[in-house]
């Protein structure tokens, strides 16, 4: 499957050669433009999805229409985007296995630390877009709202700061709503990419023995299903957790410069259950 399109990754199997950056993050850098009308060359629609497309996935407008209609059968539904095909990242992943095993030797290779490389850029691209949302989360009710509130109580107050706080906070809102979501999008086709290459990984070298008398076919179940699906439930949700150390830093500094340092006594009685819980888990496993 690889190569074979404008829309495969091309040279997986080449070790040693790193590819340039505009060839690596292509099709991600066409994602990042707002509205792409004129791009309609891929099997799915969501690689050919804008940024706006993406982040709202009014990309699968058109399949809903076709559920709603009772028209949506097997043959009409798009085929899978060939960067999330097993084919593709399962041969992405063994590449960058391969690399971990010449660089440390196969005892002290990592598999987070293979696990790490094979999705740290969408990481980080869900870090930032979680940051940008939390930034606004917090400038809407501790700014906006509270200028609002000012404007309301004076009596010789301009209509137009008051339409302009409005406008202020609409944008705000609808930016945080939109950069949760965008966080979303880029967290499962993530997940959905990891699962596919661990799976797939897993049932070659499966494959490739000739007897399993070292498995039992329940623990190849296991692993084929509730293993992967944790591994897709961690790819999803264990990046969100990153930025909350950033938001309760803005909050403790917000609340200091309102309140005082009165305000720290809450926050330290916020974060000693937290920190309790979080030891008496790790008793636990």
């Amino acid at each position: 499957m690889v190569g074979e399109g404008p829309y495969l990754i091309s040279d997986l199997d080449q070790r040693g050669r790193r590819r340039p950056f505009a060839e690596r993050y292509d099709p991600s850098l066409k994602t990042m433009i707002p509205v792409r009308p004129c791009a309609r060359l891929a099997p799915n629609p969501v690689d050919d999805a804008g940024l706006l497309s993406f982040a709202t996935f009014s990309w699968l407008t058109p399949v809903m229409v076709k559920g709603y209609q009772q028209r949506l059968t097997v043959d009409t539904l798009p085929p899978l985007s060939l960067y999330d095909s097993s084919d593709t990242n399962a041969k992405r992943f063994r590449v960058l296995w391969d690399e971990e095993v010449e660089r440390v030797g196969p005892e002290k290779a990592s598999l987070s630390r293979v696990v790490w490389k094979f999705q740290r850029t969408r990481v980080l691209m869900d870090i930032m877009a979680n940051i940008l949302c939390i930034i606004m989360a917090a400038i809407g009710p501790t700014v906006l709202i509270h200028q609002i509130l000012q404007q309301t109580e004076r009596t010789s107050g301009k209509v137009w700061v008051g339409i302009g706080l409005c406008i202020a906070l609409f944008a705000t809102e609808f930016t945080k709503v939109f950069f949760w979501a965008l966080a979303w999008a880029i967290n499962y086709r993530t997940a959905i990419r990891l699962k596919v290459a661990l799976s797939t990984l897993v049932f070659e070298n499966l494959v490739s023995f000739k007897t399993l008398t070292h498995i039992s076919v329940g623990e190849v179940l296991n692993i084929l299903s509730s293993d992967s699906y944790s591994l897709f439930e961690a790819a999803l949700f264990c990046p969100l957790p990153a930025t909350i150390p950033i938001l309760m830093v803005f909050c403790a500094a917000y609340a200091f410069f309102i309140l005082g340092p009165t305000a720290l006594i809450g926050i330290s009685v916020c974060l000693w259950p937290s920190s309790i819980q979080l030891s008496e888990g790790q008793q636990f496993w």
